[in-house]
């Protein structure tokens, strides 16, 4: 594969791999006859991006080299290769000092040399030749269509850069909530974290502020922020707008935008898989464990069943309908409840006392509640320290006679 391009694509060419390189750390090169496509899957494979840069992005193209002419025809010579993103991140790390520089870049990928070569001619005759060593692999796919999903709305990327300006640049999840006449959006909140203590964002976009608003079933759904920055600050920087399709929970949510018959680009991005009810979870798992307590051990090895695990930490965090398995179980009756409350807070409910001999007669006095002992301490601090007693004195002067 060999192909030349201008000052203007090696912009975009970097703004593309700046973009991948935010969400994987391996970049796919593949070339075919139409173009050149680029991917990316970040590692819990969550996330799949690819973009595609056909004929006319090139000023000269041919995914046949030099070194390709020999080889046997029988055989595919479609070169499949990764490398790591830092390594050409190296190449294309700042993008401004290729935009002022660089002239034309010609980018190689020859047949028998496992490297991919680069080449960028700069202004005042200067010359940059880099040679960055690939790896064979299988072709990485994601399988989607996008005119399988229910509902599609696109909007400028700068209106959607501006929404997200609302959220804490910790949130990591955002849910996305559609209806028929609006979009809402939410900072996702996790069922460990007490709500009382996080700040709640919610943004609303009205249909009206969308170039494109086709939403035919309402759904709520959960993504990583950290890919959707990533696309925008790609989309905003050469002001494209941005198209959005969902299905529902659970299902994958696919962000596209295009220019013209130049390029294009994919983002695929898994959401979450709705869970139970908080609250019935909740109801279910205390009266399960109240029954294990109480009941014998022949008891539980019959009527007791598993409680469906919701979340899972290496699967990031969600789980199949499938799994999810709905349980009737018995409640059970209180005094049961209360001896097995007792036995772990024996020590803060309260005891009765033993029964005490009829010739005593004390009675055990509770200590004063705590307003009351707040108020007996400031009462004696009000109190005179010294009480005055009048001391025997011998008088020296006596009192004058009145007048008679």
């Amino acid at each position: 594969m060999k192909c030349l391009l201008d000052a203007t694509s090696v912009k975009v060419l970097a703004r593309a791999i700046h973009c991948l390189a935010k969400i994987g750390d391996e970049l796919h090169i593949e070339p075919t006859e139409n173009g050149l496509t680029m991917k990316t899957v970040n590692s819990s494979k969550s996330a799949y991006s690819a973009f595609n840069f056909q004929l006319p992005f090139f000023l000269d193209f041919c995914h046949i080299s030099e070194n390709t002419v020999q080889a046997d025809p029988d055989e595919d010579t479609v070169i499949k290769c990764k490398l790591p993103m830092k390594s050409i991140l190296s190449v294309f790390r700042s993008i401004g000092s290729l935009e002022k520089s660089v002239e034309t870049c010609n980018i190689m990928l020859p047949l028998m040399e496992a490297l991919l070569i680069i080449e960028f001619k700069c202004k005042h005759g200067i010359i940059k030749h880099f040679n960055l060593r690939y790896f064979e692999c299988e072709s990485v796919e994601a399988e989607f269509c996008k005119s399988g999903y229910a509902s599609k709305f696109s909007c400028s990327s700068r209106f959607y850069s501006e929404t997200l300006l609302s959220f804490h640049s910790s949130t990591q999840e955002v849910t996305w909530s559609l209806a028929m006449d609006q979009v809402h959006l939410s900072n996702h909140i996790d069922d460990e974290i007490d709500p009382s203590k996080c700040v709640r964002t919610e943004v609303t976009l009205a249909k009206d502020e969308f170039v494109d608003f086709n939403v035919a079933l309402c759904t709520q759904v959960t993504f990583c922020l950290k890919e959707l920055r990533a696309i925008l600050a790609f989309a905003e920087a050469l002001k494209l707008d941005l198209d959005c399709r969902m299905e529902g929970a659970g299902q994958p949510v696919l962000f596209s935008l295009e220019k013209a018959d130049l390029y294009s680009a994919d983002f695929l991005l898994a959401t979450l898989t709705p869970v139970l009810d908080s609250t019935a979870i909740s109801s279910r798992t205390i009266n399960n464990q109240r029954k294990n307590n109480v009941s014998t051990q022949s008891d539980v090895s019959k009527h007791s069943s598993p409680v469906p695990v919701l979340r899972d930490k290496a699967d990031s965090r969600t789980v199949s309908c499938a799994n999810l398995q709905t349980t009737v179980v018995p409640i059970v009756p209180e005094s049961s409840c209360h001896t097995s409350r007792l036995s772990s807070l024996s020590l803060i409910e309260p005891q009765p006392f033993p029964a005490m001999e009829d010739d005593l007669d004390l009675e055990i006095q509770p200590p004063p509640p705590k307003r009351a002992r707040a108020r007996y301490i400031f009462q004696n601090c009000l109190k005179a320290t010294q009480e005055f007693r009048e001391k025997p004195y011998e008088v020296f002067a006596p009192d004058s006679e009145g007048d008679e």
